[in-house]
């Protein structure tokens, strides 16, 4: 990892030692007094921001920096306060993705700790880390995996946005793949860019994502259109194949939902994603036990990861008391 702050260390180094240069070649103190005014300044401008925002990215996992109108002055509370949750929840989203079956009501945005690394002024900056859980997490034998699935999280989203960060009418799938080879995870990773991208509107125009050594990769609303388009055809290649399983995690806006204790032993949880489909009404899905159709994307070790739903059918009903 680079040490940003120690760069800047440096370059405030030879601005002293340029500053002593002088000093020491011109004993005229009117003339020394103009000259050094701008070295001076360089100073200020060093410590009084760019050793903050080094820091800042040298003790982040991921920087973030929000852009636009809302934040030409001290922004709004609610906006920064609505930033800041809708990342955790992306953040924490894609963690479950990627941690899969054994996530299952255990991992919640309070569990996946993200710390607030810093703010800088002038545009908004903000830097995450994941944090080792202090309190015991349920149904993880190991709280590392929760930890490292959670930075794990922070790197895809930073990989992807540099992936897409030039694709202002469609996102090609198949590159994104080529950075996240599991299917379900990279279909989860571009909703989660999708929804840190701004939606143009709110004073929101562009938002920069960067990890610990690759320039910013900048977001915007055309970003957040090319990937909802990306999203409803999820599937790059599959083979129509029929599950019957349990319906669990339905989000709604973007149409997805788990289908879990699936009778097929290879397959543990597969990501499926549905649109316009006959039957697919989340009050009734949620929690019933259903006969899945559609087309279905690998993994490398060949199981099935991401289905393109076509058809879907319940077989028993969600039982009345599911939680």
């Amino acid at each position: 990892m680079s040490d940003w702050a120690e760069h800047v260390r440096l370059q405030a180094k030879l601005i002293i030692d340029q500053i002593a240069d002088m000093r020491a070649r011109m004993p005229d103190q009117s003339r020394l007094d103009g000259g050094l005014s701008r070295y001076y300044r360089m100073l200020e401008e060093l410590f009084d921001r760019d050793l903050r925002l080094a820091q800042l990215r040298d003790d982040s996992d991921l920087l973030l920096r929000a852009e636009g109108d809302a934040f030409e002055s001290d922004p709004r509370i609610q906006l920064v306060s609505a930033i800041f949750s809708n990342v955790t929840i992306q953040v924490t989203d894609l963690t479950k993705a990627i941690l899969g079956v054994r996530s299952e009501g255990s991992v919640k945005p309070s569990v996946v700790d993200l710390g607030l690394s810093g703010i800088a002024k002038g545009s908004l900056y903000f830097g995450l880390r994941a944090q080792v859980p202090s309190k015991k997490v349920p149904l993880l034998s190991d709280a590392d995996s929760l930890y490292d699935s959670t930075r794990r999280a922070l790197k895809i989203i930073d990989d992807v946005a540099h992936t897409i960060e030039h694709d202002d009418e469609s996102v090609s799938l198949e590159e994104v793949s080529e950075v996240v080879v599991d299917p379900r995870v990279r279909d989860a990773a571009l909703l989660a860019v999708q929804r840190i991208s701004p939606s143009g509107r709110r004073g929101l125009e562009t938002m920069s994502v960067s990890g610990s050594e690759a320039a910013p990769a900048e977001l915007t609303s055309n970003t957040r259109k090319a990937i909802r388009a990306s999203l409803d055809k999820p599937v790059i290649r599959g083979e129509e194949i029929v599950f019957l399983g349990k319906v669990r995690e339905i989000d709604l806006d973007a149409r997805r939902f788990d289908l879990r204790g699936i009778a097929d032993e290879q397959v543990r949880d597969l990501r499926c994603a549905y649109r316009n489909v006959d039957g697919a009404n989340p009050r009734k899905l949620l929690g019933a036990t259903v006969r899945a159709r559609g087309l279905v994307e690998r993994a490398a070790d060949d199981v099935p990861r991401l289905m393109s739903v076509s058809s879907i059918e319940i077989v028993n009903e969600a039982p009345e008391d599911l939680d």
